[in-house]
């Protein structure tokens, strides 16, 4: 039994020793350097790259006064699915107005297309007067009118005849 256990134990000890050695060296650690001082540039006004997405409300619009280009600044409301948060470009017309929820998109800093979603009209709603009455009617002199409900509108004749014609 001796036999046995001596060799099966120094046999074991050799496979627990292979295991935990390395098998290869280990690669030569790679120094990298991040860059700890804050950019002083304005992440808002970076030049664009490849294709871009917004969906937002124009906050201004002007125009140049040495060109015709109109200057659009949009911020961004839905910033799923990579879609940018502000965007500030040129164009040669109009194409929305302040206010107006636009969905665009971009191909670098050219605009290709601008949707508007929704438009917002510049005129102030004022809302319908109702005319005063001189004289206050009472309830017995009421005709029913467009604000009452009574059985007389809903009144429906029943058809005195009825015919069906088959081709």
């Amino acid at each position: 039994m001796k036999r046995l256990i001596l060799p099966l134990c120094a046999a074991l000890l050799f496979m627990f020793m292979q295991g935990c050695a390395p098998k290869s060296p280990p690669p030569a650690s790679t120094l990298k350097t991040y860059n700890t001082e804050k950019d002083t540039t304005n992440p808002k006004l970076t030049k664009l790259v490849g294709k871009n997405y917004i969906k937002g409300i124009v906050r201004t619009l002007k125009q140049e006064a040495n060109s015709s280009l109109w200057n659009y600044e949009i911020d961004g409301i839905d910033k799923t699915n990579g879609k940018l948060s502000y965007v500030n470009f040129d164009h040669k017309s109009v194409l929305a107005n302040e206010g107006d929820l636009v969905y665009a998109s971009f191909d670098g800093m050219r605009l290709t297309e601008m949707f508007v979603i929704k438009a917002v009209k510049n005129t102030t709603y004022t809302p319908p007067l109702k005319k005063k009455s001189s004289a206050k009617k009472s309830s017995s002199d009421d005709d029913g009118g467009a604000g009452k409900r009574n059985k007389s509108h809903q009144v429906i004749g029943v058809p005195q005849e009825e015919s069906i014609k088959l081709n």
